[in-house]
């Protein structure tokens, strides 16, 4: 299943991705070889079967441009690894994509999957106090900041609403 924004594609990878996923997984890594490519496609796979309505174990989806669908420009999903109720936001896109409102595409999207197809009550997320343009996605994309952490990073929330009638 395919989730799409303004601009974007946001993807399960599949075993056409694998050069894809060697060249992009993990975002923050070097290349990994076909067979780390396999396993991590795999991986990805097994998490995602073990999602339900009302909890997350954990979900990545391929971040593609709408006009590129084969080219991942980095990873988004949920965590649900503290509490799969209410799992964390997480974004990684290559550097060459940031601040361009791909970042708050990604929240709004994974903010209308939590809610609409896992039925989640609500989605926290974080980020470093000085990554401001994280911090803005979040903001811009749907979240609300509720606190700080210890060192002054901040903490965001989202919080599903029931829909009249149910």
């Amino acid at each position: 299943m395919d989730y799409r924004t303004e601009n974007l594609i946001l993807r399960f990878v599949t075993e056409d991705d694998l050069p894809e996923v060697a060249r992009t997984w993990p975002a923050d890594h070097h290349p990994l070889s076909d067979a780390e490519a396999q396993e991590a496609i795999a991986y990805m796979r097994g998490n995602r079967e073990r999602n339900a309505k009302g909890r997350v174990h954990h979900l990545c989806l391929a971040v593609c441009r709408a006009d590129n669908p084969h080219t991942i420009m980095g990873w988004c999903g949920l965590d649900g690894s503290r509490d799969p109720s209410e799992p964390e936001i997480f974004i990684l896109l290559d550097e060459a994509y940031r601040n361009q409102g791909y970042g708050t595409q990604c929240v709004r999207a994974l903010l209308q999957i939590a809610a609409e197809d896992y039925a989640l009550s609500g989605v926290h997320g974080g980020c470093a106090k000085e990554n401001i343009a994280s911090a803005r996605a979040m903001a811009k994309g749907g979240m609300v900041q509720y606190g700080t952490e210890e060192n002054g990073d901040p903490l965001f929330r989202f919080t599903a609403k029931e829909k009249s009638g149910k």
